[in-house]
């Protein structure tokens, strides 16, 4: 299995609603991207200083798998148009489990 993690930091001027846009957006996905087998998502609880905004946790099967969610074209669209516009920085990794 792989497992995929994106951390986000939010634009200062993201509009409010942004989270929500994001979870419903990461919903929908979950709903049409076959090779996702688990998906969970969230923003930070703000329980510690120096964290960041929001993440993605997502695990393949295989990184083929991964690389289908990747490139999908839905997810692409996300990124483009949810995503791009409130985000100020971004990590992510992807390994073994």
């Amino acid at each position: 299995m792989i497992r995929h993690i994106a951390m986000f930091t939010l634009k200062d001027d993201a509009p409010q609603g942004t989270v929500e846009h994001l979870e419903e957006g990461l919903f929908l996905l979950a709903q049409t991207i076959e090779e996702i087998s688990a998906y969970t998502y969230g923003a930070d609880l703000g329980l510690r200083d120096g964290t960041w905004d929001f993440a993605v946790v997502a695990d393949f099967e295989t990184p083929d798998d991964f690389r289908a969610y990747a490139d999908h074209p839905d997810h692409v669209a996300f990124i483009q148009e949810r995503l791009t516009p409130v985000l100020a920085q971004r990590a992510s990794l992807q390994f073994e489990i």
